[in-house]
């Protein structure tokens, strides 16, 4: 599906209208097991499979319903926190939107109600719990590109050498003001503040060539039709393409290091279920299933690694990218995400 800044828009505003709802072991918001609810807005997809198959049906063993909105929408989000209606308890975030917004669109955590073990430390923060580790990497189809293949940043935003339609995610975070930098020549360790003049004449010169997506939905079918040719990528979502019958390609040349967080709701209104769901998701059965599935890292070192090579050949590690492995600065982030927004809406859409 193409995606114009018009359409990313009204994309938003369906969102925020509660459009795009779905719902697991129960209806978003029910109260009809007496308050053993919990509402988990996460991003969907094959990880949320994998999260119903094990941490939910833990749960519900237990005797608590877990339900879910996708996608993870911070507008919608904010929308019910400022009109003090939060219907969701759980909310899938960035860490630096967990930094940034502790204490305003979430709770603080109280981890002596965490189970900690295994989980590192450097990444638990005030508001958030680690859940998932992975890489932004370079896709490409194999049959587009046959025997001269992408191979850097460089070449994703060099349309002459490598023609063909890219494919981006439609959101700062998403790494493209910084791919862009590094096809540039900004070296990883100066990425950091983002200099985004230098970033938006670089992604300039894919601009007529580039589909924006809003989901990870969108852009597993973008890869799996053959829509795009190159696509800066979440590996589950191309590994998903993958098993549908894409002919994909996977450059780890300067693979840019995430990963994910769970944040409370502030004012959620299942907050012992939160808990216990937050407790589910990172405890070493569902990490072990998550690696076991999909291309991520776990959270929790006790889960260890995927012995599948299917899977382990979307996975981003040092031995594969060669000591080039870029780690994002989630302290820049935190503070300047509004900022960069802000800069990446005005650039989609001008």
């Amino acid at each position: 599906m193409r995606r114009n800044g018009r359409l990313g828009k009204a994309l938003v505003l369906a969102v925020l209208l509660g459009l795009t709802m779905t719902a697991c072991f129960g209806t978003a918001g029910s109260s009809a097991d007496g308050g053993k609810s919990v509402v988990f807005s996460n991003t969907g997809g094959a990880l949320e499979k994998v999260f119903k198959q094990n941490a939910y049906a833990d749960l519900s063993r237990k005797g608590i319903t877990v339900s879910t909105e996708s996608p993870n929408n911070e507008a919608k989000l904010t929308a019910m926190v400022r009109g003090s209606k939060p219907t969701w308890d759980v909310y899938y975030s960035t860490p630096y939107a967990a930094m940034a917004k502790c204490g305003t669109l979430f709770e603080k955590i109280d981890y002596s109600r965490i189970h900690t073990g295994g989980l590192d430390k450097s990444q638990m923060t005030d508001c958030g719990v680690p859940v998932l580790k992975s890489h932004f990497v370079l896709v490409y189809n194999k049959d587009t590109y046959k025997s001269n293949p992408p191979r850097s940043w460089a070449d994703f935003y060099d349309t002459k050498k490598f023609p063909g339609t890219r494919g981006v995610m439609n959101f700062a975070k998403d790494a493209g003001m910084e791919t862009a930098l590094l096809a540039g020549g900004v070296p990883a360790d100066k990425l950091y503040p983002l200099d985004y003049d230098k970033a938006f004449a670089t992604l300039d010169k894919i601009r007529k060539n580039t589909r924006f997506y809003d989901t990870g939905a969108q852009q597993t079918q973008a890869l799996q039709s053959g829509e795009v040719d190159m696509m800066l990528a979440w590996p589950g979502r191309a590994y998903d393409a993958v098993k549908n019958g894409a002919n994909l390609g996977v450059v780890f040349n300067q693979p840019i290091k995430y990963y994910d967080v769970l944040t409370i709701v502030k004012g959620a209104p299942h907050q012992d279920q939160a808990y216990a769901l937050i407790n589910s998701l990172i405890g070493t059965k569902n990490q072990k299933a998550v690696v076991d599935q999909q291309p991520y890292g776990a959270a929790n070192s006790k889960a260890g690694k995927t012995s599948d090579a299917a899977i382990g050949a979307f996975v981003a590690d040092d031995t594969k990218a060669k000591g080039t492995v870029v780690v994002r600065d989630n302290t820049w982030w935190a503070k300047n995400l509004d900022e960069a927004t802000r800069r990446w809406t005005k650039w989609v859409n001008g």
